[in-house]
């Protein structure tokens, strides 16, 4: 009897301490994951609003939880250059999060980013994956296309390539100066809501599925679908919301 009285205490105590430190390690890296959080967030908002300025101003309704926030982008000007939001929904093996710029009049997606997802490697886990600008030139000549500055002859170090006729030629595009952004979310790009439709076939008018992975670009457009939605509601809320 006298034992088990020991045994209960002893747990008592390794349970105390087990969850002082856990409460401990929670506090101590709050702050950080906050940090965290906000810097990833405000990255996506750039990536999202090409043309923002400065920061994004907040226009959430008051009293809306943490992922309803809403977010406008103004330039240099003042002028509004889109609206943001983040959605979110179930993918195969995880919830799937998402930030989306659309333009000031509402109709076109100007981008998309993936904030958060846990699905299947190789498979699902396509939706942040950049293609490789990597070709059997660079290779043999030790650079990469997306390093170049194709208005710049300075910085050109591959003289049998370098007249514009070689370029063509080679099929080398000025668009490898641009900053590489993951192909999936890339076809969002100046999508109205009615395109959101998933294709498993290449169509320009439509989201092409990834291989094997037709739940998650699904989930996928879901959750770009709820980012919308947030911001139309926050931007032109129904006529019994407007007091």
């Amino acid at each position: 009897m006298q034992k088990k009285a020991q045994y209960t205490i002893i747990l008592t105590i390794v349970s105390l301490l087990a969850s002082i430190g856990v409460s401990s390690t929670f506090m101590l890296t709050k702050g950080t994951i906050k940090k965290k959080e906000l810097a990833v967030r405000t990255e996506a908002l750039y990536t999202v609003l090409p043309s923002l300025e400065g920061l994004p101003v907040e226009i959430t309704p008051p009293n809306s939880a943490g992922q309803e926030r809403v977010y406008k982008g103004l330039n240099k000007a003042g002028q509004l250059v889109g609206y943001a939001a983040s959605g979110e929904a179930q993918g195969y093996s995880s919830k799937i999060k998402v930030m989306v710029g659309i333009d000031p009049n509402l109709e076109k997606i100007l981008g998309i980013n993936i904030l958060a997802q846990n699905e299947t490697p190789g498979l699902g886990t396509k939706m942040t994956e950049i293609e490789s600008t990597t070709t059997l030139w660079s290779l043999v000549y030790g650079r990469e296309l997306k390093s170049i500055d194709w208005d710049s002859d300075e910085s050109w170090e591959l003289p049998l390539l370098r007249q514009p006729e070689r370029i063509k030629k080679f099929g080398l595009s000025k668009k490898a100066k641009n900053k590489a952004q993951p192909w999936f979310q890339e076809q969002f790009k100046r999508k109205t809501y009615n395109q959101l439709v998933v294709s498993k076939v290449k169509d320009a008018e439509k989201i092409v599925a990834i291989t094997g992975a037709t739940i998650s670009t699904k989930a996928v457009i879901k959750a770009v679908q709820d980012a919308i939605d947030k911001i139309k509601s926050t931007v032109q809320p129904p006529a019994w919301e407007i007091k």
